[in-house]
């Protein structure tokens, strides 16, 4: 049996012929190949991978099923229906258990595939919108197989059953499989990122009750939130340090650079809920994750505020109220490369003013995507006072990045190699790592009044624009 995990290797081609070579001549040879995520797609006909395309941009698969996959974005914890047998089971009308993480997750079956897999979800394409999805497919011999769920093999003996049984491992066998994979995961653990010989300096045994925590926001969408958080997380990592990764809201999908790096998984725990998006509530989430790790890496959702005035959800729905319940100190990442640096620095003063006010417990700010030409050392020390009159820490003036490949955020983002390689230099190269480890302290987390911290926001941009406009006829004077 070959395993093909997911990834990113249908975006990125970067599966290579002596692989293909490999998979073609066990499938031929009926034994039992299992593709999951990127491994089904790399195991299908086709995957169009032009979501943010005004046109369909096709990546072929090896067609050793019959099944494409279409734009559909799901990041659901689900449950899903057994509806044929397989190797993996033929247990059908049970019930397993795991999740979505995908953008090209709606499956078209062609007519030589058996759906073998119904997963019953409840948010695509970032709204809620139950419905059943084909999430399971096995070819017409039945030993090739794709499935879309992550955490089978983790979460569902059933699963687990049924493989040992047709592969005719004895319990005896699969005891000593799972200890010889235990060593072999330590080792793999103790590598950041892969084949990139950076070896952790840490055992990876957590030595302290309550970990250190930071949450790092942004002032906007496409600000490099999840970039900057990849590279922090990558460093920490080298340096030794247990280090573990938590989402605000559902998408999942932000995280997967960061825990590529750090060779963590998604757990049940991974994303904190707010509104009809994410996994668990955030004290629930929070409480089950310190039990794992020495410093945790809490990345918001969009901007800090996006969601505070939506009346429609329920609350939590935003970054910022989740910042104020957790207590950990906040970091800001701010994308420069539309406005520059002045117009940066002076939107993130009043966003540091108006997060203070609410009660947010903002301890610094990474600038990013920065043009550095006449970036001087007077600027610099400019900057810095700037920030620390609002009592903030600047922490790092990131320069733009550039990648090959369509984009550097996990919506087209491809290559995780070169991403996490680029996220750690830039992290070790222009953030102050040990400022940022300092500023960090455990959550406090603490009841909040949500819907008074509602109208508190919008009280101080009422206040904050009535004030503006009398001081200086049109906002001259917003600082």
């Amino acid at each position: 049996m070959i395993i093909i995990p997911g990834g990113s290797l249908i975006e990125s081609q970067s599966i290579k012929e002596p692989i293909v070579r490999e998979v073609r001549k066990m499938a031929e040879a009926c034994r039992f190949v299992l593709g999951i995520c990127s491994g089904f797609q790399i195991l299908a006909k086709e995957t169009d991978i032009g979501r943010l395309s005004s046109a369909p941009i096709m990546r072929e698969g090896l067609g050793l099923l019959d099944a494409s996959f279409k734009p559909l974005i799901c990041t659901d914890r689900v449950k899903a229906t057994v509806v044929g047998k397989s190797f993996m089971t033929d247990a059908v009308g049970r019930e397993v258990a795991g999740f979505h993480c995908h953008t090209y997750g709606k499956i078209v079956l062609g007519k030589e595939a058996k759906p073998i897999l119904v997963s019953h979800v409840q948010r695509v394409n970032y709204h809620t919108d139950p419905q059943d999805l084909i999430s399971g497919v096995a070819n017409k011999e039945g030993n090739v197989v794709g499935v879309s769920i992550h955490a089978l093999l983790d979460q569902n003996p059933l699963i687990i059953q049924g493989i040992t049984k047709s592969l005719g491992i004895s319990p005896e066998e699969l005891q000593g499989i799972r200890a010889t994979n235990t060593k072999l995961l330590k080792d793999i653990k103790s590598e950041v990122g892969i084949s990139t010989n950076l070896r952790s300096q840490g055992t990876g045994v957590q030595k302290v009750k309550a970990p250190a925590m930071l949450l790092i926001t942004a002032t906007a969408s496409g600000s490099g939130k999840t970039f900057i958080v990849t590279g922090v997380a990558g460093a920490l990592k080298k340096r030794g340090i247990n280090i573990g990764l938590m989402k605000i809201g559902g998408d999942i999908r932000d995280s997967v650079p960061a825990l590529y790096l750090i060779k963590e998984p998604i757990r049940s725990y991974s994303s904190i809920k707010i509104g009809k998006s994410g996994w668990k509530p955030l004290t629930e989430a929070v409480k089950e994750a310190e039990q794992h790790y020495d410093f945790i890496l809490v990345e918001g959702a969009m901007s800090a505020f996006t969601g505070l005035l939506n009346d429609e959800v329920e609350r939590p729905s935003s970054t910022a109220e989740v910042a104020v319940a957790l207590g950990a100190p906040t970091i800001v990442v701010v994308g420069c490369e539309k406005e520059g640096i002045e117009g940066a620095i002076v939107n993130t003063l009043n966003y540091v003013n108006i997060m203070k006010s609410l009660g947010v417990n903002v301890a610094g700010v990474i600038l990013n995507k920065v043009h550095t030409s006449y970036l001087t050392e007077d600027i610099r020390l400019f900057m810095t006072k700037a920030f620390g009159n609002v009592g903030v820490k600047l922490l790092g003036v990131v320069s733009r990045v550039e990648l090959e490949g369509r984009g550097t955020i996990p919506e087209v983002e491809i290559r995780y190699e070169e991403f996490g390689a680029k996220a750690i230099e830039a992290a070790e190269s222009s953030i102050d790592l040990a400022a940022l480890t300092e500023l960090a302290m455990p959550s406090t987390r603490k009841p909040v009044d949500y819907g008074e911290l509602a109208e508190k926001f919008k009280k101080l941009l009422t206040t904050n624009l009535e004030t503006n406009v009398s001081a200086g006829g049109g906002g001259e004077n917003c600082l």
